[in-house]
């Protein structure tokens, strides 16, 4: 019996993250892709959302303003 056929040279090694992922580290990795696919759609819709709440707070107040 020869130093290849021992088991614990056939196991994988516990502490590589690559070959057991988990689910949460795969969603993690697909968020990271669009992410980086799309990183300037998210800062428009950001800067899209800001405005719209402004716009909505400005029409909220002349609105409210008359009584």
């Amino acid at each position: 019996m020869g130093i290849r056929d021992r088991d614990y040279m056939k196991r994988p090694s516990d502490d590589d993250g690559d070959s057991g992922s988990s689910s949460d580290s795969k969603a993690e990795q697909i968020a990271q892709r669009i992410l980086q696919k799309y990183s300037r759609l998210f800062v428009y819709c950001g800067i899209g959302l800001v405005i719209l709440i402004v716009v909505a707070l400005i029409v909220a107040k002349f609105s409210g303003g008359g009584h």
